[in-house]
C-alpha cells in the first residue's frame, strides 16, 4: 500500500515512521525546507501526561471574555479572530460542560500515558537522541487552596496511572533549590514523576533521518494546494502542477488541516491556538527540573545548553506575528520564577506557533467520511506528549491490527454525531 502524509511536524514524522515500519510505501509532503519547522520547532519541550485537561474547562467563557483587551491574559481571545471561531467556538463551549470535560481529561490521559510507552519502545528500537530528560515536572503553587484542589484532581486520576507526590514548601525548595528566592511566595508543589522533556525539533530531524534511511520519501518545500477528489475518494495531492498519487492519504498538517479539508466540504473542528516561547542560551543554569507555575500559567524548562520559558494561548486566527506584549509577558513571568537569574534580553530567541486545538480538546485520529482519507491532528498543547501514541494508534487502525487503546474518543465521527 502506498501512503501520502501531509505534514512533517511531530505528528506527521512519527506517523510516517510507524507506517513505514508496518511495511507500507510512504511519502511525506511539507511546505517547509525540513521537518519540524512550524509548531514543533520551539514548543515547551514537555511531554506531560500530568496536563491532560483541555483548555475548555467549565467556566472558560468567563476567562475568554475577561481576556478581551488584556495583553497579560494567559488565555486571550482576539476580537478580529471571532468571525473564524464562531461555529467552532460554539462547539468549544458546549464541550466545556463538566461531564464532557471530565471524559476528555480521561481520554487525553490514557493516550498520553500510552504514548510514553510507545516512545520508550521507539527509543529502544532506534537509539534516537533528542535531549531527553526524565526528571518529571514540578508544578508550583502560590496559595494553599489552589494546591489542595490540584492535589485532589490529581488524586482522582491516580487510578488511571497518573503518578505524583505532594511536596511542602520546604520539600519543594529541597527538590529544586533554584526556587529558594521565591520560597516565601510558595505554598508547595506537585511533582509529576512520569513527565519528560525533549527537543521536539531535534526529534523530528532525527526520526525523519531514520525514516528516510528506511525508505520514506520526503518532499520538502512542496506546498499542498488541494486534494483532488472523485467518486467519493481522494485521487491525488496537488502541489502547483505536481500530482502525488497514493492508495491512502493522511492529513497531519496541524492547524492547517482544517482549511485543507474544508475545500472538500469536510468539517474538521480544529482551530489554531497561538503559543509563545523564549529561549536563552546558557552555559550553565541553576534550574534542574522543569517548573510549571500554576499562578503565572508559564513553564520554565532547562534544556541542554539553554533555558526556555513557554506559555500563553492566544486565539488570533492564523496570525504568526510575534506580539511584543506577549513576549514581554513571558520575560516578566520568567523573572518572577527565577528573580536572581540574569537573562540577556538582547540574546533572547522568541518564537510563536499555532497549536491545533480541537473543539473538545481531544485529538482527532483516524478515518474521515472519505474511505481513503485519514487525519491525525487536533492535539492542542499535547502534541509532543501524544505524538508517538497517536501515530501507533493510526497505523493499527489502518492495518486492522489489535488495538492497545480504545480509538472511539478520538474519532472524527464524535463531532458529526453531536451536530
Amino acid at each position: 500500500m502506498k501512503i501520502i502524509v501531509i505534514g512533517s511536524g511531530l505528528i506527521g514524522v512519527t506517523s510516517a515512521y510507524f507506517l513505514r515500519r508496518r511495511g507500507w510505501e510512504v511519502t511525506v509532503i511539507d511546505r517547509q525546507a525540513g521537518p519540524g519547522r512550524e509548531t514543533s520547532f520551539a514548543n515547551g519541550t514537555l511531554l506531560t501526561p500530568s496536563m491532560p485537561e483541555p483548555w475548555n474547562a467549565p467556566g472558560c467563557w468567563r476567562v475568554l471574555l475577561a481576556s478581551l483587551g488584556r495583553s497579560d491574559a494567559a488565555m486571550q481571545l482576539r476580537v478580529r479572530a471571532l468571525p473564524g471561531l464562531l461555529g467552532w467556538g460554539i462547539e468549544f463551549l458546549r464541550n466545556s460542560r463538566a461531564a464532557t470535560f471530565e471524559r476528555s481529561v480521561l481520554s487525553n490521559l490514557r493516550l498520553a500515558l500510552y504514548s510514553l510507552e510507545v516512545m520508550r519502545s521507539l527509543r529502544q528500537q532506534t537509539g534516537i537522541e533528542y535531549g531527553r530528560a526524565a526528571r518529571g515536572t514540578l508544578r508550583v503553587f502560590r496559595d494553599r487552596p489552589t494546591l489542595d484542589r490540584a492535589c485532589a484532581a490529581a488524586g482522582l486520576l491516580a487510578p488511571e496511572g497518573l503518578r505524583f507526590r505532594l511536596l511542602s514548601k520546604e520539600e519543594t525548595i529541597g527538590f529544586e533549590p533554584a526556587l529558594a528566592p521565591i520560597a516565601e511566595q510558595l505554598a508547595g508543589a506537585l511533582h509529576y514523576e512520569a513527565d519528560e522533556t525533549g527537543d521536539a525539533h531535534g526529534f523530528c530531524v532525527s526520526l525523519a533521518g531514520q525514516s528516510s534511511e528506511r525508505g520514506v520519501e520526503f518532499r520538502f518545500s512542496t506546498e499542498v494546494t488541494s486534494l483532488e477528489c472523485h467518486a467519493g475518494q481522494v485521487k491525488a495531492v496537488v502541489s502547483g502542477r505536481e500530482r502525488f498519487v497514493a492508495d491512502k492519504y493522511i492529513v497531519a498538517a496541524g492547524s492547517y488541516s482544517a482549511p485543507l479539508l474544508r475545500r472538500l466540504g469536510m468539517h474538521l473542528p480544529v482551530r489554531p491556538a497561538k503559543g509563545y516561547s523564549i529561549t536563552f542560551d546558557r552555559s550553565s543554569a541553576s534550574l534542574n527540573v522543569p517548573v510549571v507555575d500554576d499562578h503565572l500559567h508559564a513553564a520554565v524548562v532547562p534544556l541542554k545548553g539553554a533555558i526556555r520559558v513557554a506559555g500563553t494561548a492566544e486565539f488570533a486566527g492564523y496570525n504568526l506575528t510575534l506580539n511584543p506584549s506577549r513576549i514581554r509577558n513571558l520575560l516578566a513571568l520568567l523573572q518572577q520564577v527565577l528573580p536572581r537569574e540574569h537573562f540577556d534580553i538582547a540574546a533572547a530567541r522568541p518564537w510563536c506557533g499555532l497549536r491545533p486545538m480541537s473543539a473538545d480538546g481531544v485529538p482527532i485520529i483516524g478515518p474521515t467520511s472519505l474511505p481513503n482519507l485519514l487525519v491525525n491532528t487536533g492535539h492542542g498543547h499535547l502534541g509532543w506528549t501524544m505524538a508517538a501514541g497517536s501515530a501507533q494508534l493510526l497505523v493499527d487502525l489502518m492495518g486492522g491490527d489489535s488495538l492497545s487503546i480504545d480509538p472511539s474518543p478520538f474519532a472524527l465521527a464524535r463531532f458529526t454525531a453531536t451536530r
